[in-house]
């Protein structure tokens, strides 16, 4: 290549360089991407709960929610639910849930139990995204349903979102 084309080259690469700075240049189309996640909510969680009342008005008695206030480990938080008051042939639980407000899948478990089961009280150990309400529901036989709720503080990254 001789030096006039060497230098003519490099004159139109370097204006180039200069339009495509300025934006002047159509650039070819791209998806933006974002690494911004979806905010949780509580709205599926709430969803779930009136879907379980049925319509009946929650009480915030008869059923106990124990969790730790920190859950140092957010893939294993360990809870407990029980009903409080007396489990007879005539009175019993017939279904628990326990909801964890701002998970992606709030429902965390489902329990049902019959009049020969003797008592209704589940310990299991939930998953949560982060520090979020816990709920638990109860539906006894007789129409009433029962709830307790609790905040817990856990480290980051449970789920892995």
């Amino acid at each position: 290549m001789s030096d006039p084309d060497r230098r003519r080259l490099l004159a139109g690469g370097a204006s180039f360089a200069g339009i495509a700075a300025l934006g002047l240049c159509p650039a070819p189309a791209r998806a933006q991407s974002s690494l911004a996640m979806p905010q949780p909510d509580s709205v599926e969680a709430d969803r779930l709960a009136a879907e379980f009342a049925g319509g009946a008005e929650p009480l915030a008695e008869g059923l106990a929610l124990d969790l730790p206030a920190l859950g140092d480990n957010p893939a294993a938080v360990p809870v407990r639910v029980h009903v409080t008051g007396p489990i007879t042939d005539a009175l019993w639980c017939e279904e628990i849930i326990l909801i964890a407000d701002l998970n992606p899948k709030p429902l965390a478990c489902r329990f049902r139990f019959t009049a020969a089961t003797g008592s209704a009280d589940v310990a299991v150990r939930v998953r949560l995204i982060r520090s979020m309400p816990i709920r638990a529901y109860a539906r006894m036989n007789d129409g009433r349903v029962l709830m307790a709720r609790q905040e817990i503080t856990v480290a980051a990254g449970g789920c892995g979102l």
